[in-house]
């Protein structure tokens, strides 16, 4: 069987019994996910034609933040918050090469398309973060901060998206968006409102957001400027 082909399947048997393990015995996730991970560490090592040690740490420190989420969320509320604004700081750095290619123009930027997404997407994160802040009130700095850097990493994904004319940043479009739903769903199940659908709907979007960040990397070396102006 192609090697290549072998990752992708490694990957998809992985995320399948994690996604059995969140439904039918949601205990044992902690021992399921950091080999989802893992196996998305071997595709990227695989697949990806130029490496960039980068991504490997990034992939490292989500798996330590997942079983520092799974242990104890509110006991380990600072240190995972830190870690993640890490993480995203971490993808940042990673995405300037992409920037590069797209090319960061003034007019590019303040275009209505990114104003009013970047302003949707401000809102939703104030208004669960007052809706939260009760709970972790003594941990209001490292949330902002985490939700400062969260917002930079989204808004360097839509600006990536938007000035792009191939299909490899769909990829990263797909991330960002899984990224926010399930940081918006995980705040509001471990301190607002629980649901047991809540559980599955982030694990699937934990493990496609993913997939697609990594596959983004992977074919990055495709992407071309696109021209068009926006209004």
């Amino acid at each position: 069987m192609d090697t290549k082909k072998s990752t992708y399947h490694l990957f998809y048997a992985t995320s399948f019994l994690t996604l059995i393990v969140t439904i039918f015995a949601k205990d044992l996730v902690i021992y399921f996910k950091p080999p989802v991970i893992i196996s998305l560490g071997i595709l990227y090592l695989v697949n990806a034609e130029h490496r960039n040690f980068g991504v490997i740490l990034s992939l490292i420190l989500i798996i330590i933040c997942e079983v520092l989420f799974l242990q104890d969320y509110l006991g380990n509320f600072e240190l995972l918050h830190i870690l993640f604004s890490c993480y995203y700081l971490l993808n940042i750095i990673l995405l300037w090469k992409s920037l590069k290619v797209i090319k960061i123009q003034f007019k590019k930027v303040v275009t209505l398309q990114l104003i009013v997404s970047m302003l949707l997407i401000g809102y939703v994160l104030y208004t669960v973060a007052h809706l939260i802040l009760p709970q972790v009130n003594d941990h209001v700095v490292v949330l902002i901060v985490l939700i400062f850097f969260f917002a930079v990493f989204i808004g360097v994904c839509y600006y990536i998206y938007l000035n792009s004319k191939t299909v490899v940043s769909y990829s990263l479009m797909v991330a960002a968006s899984c990224f926010l739903i399930v940081n918006i769903v995980t705040a509001l199940n471990r301190l607002y409102i629980y649901l047991e659908i809540f559980p599955v709907i982030t694990t699937v979007l934990q493990i496609c957001g993913q997939f697609f960040l990594i596959k983004f990397f992977i074919e990055r070396h495709k992407l071309m400027p696109n021209n068009e102006e926006y209004f």
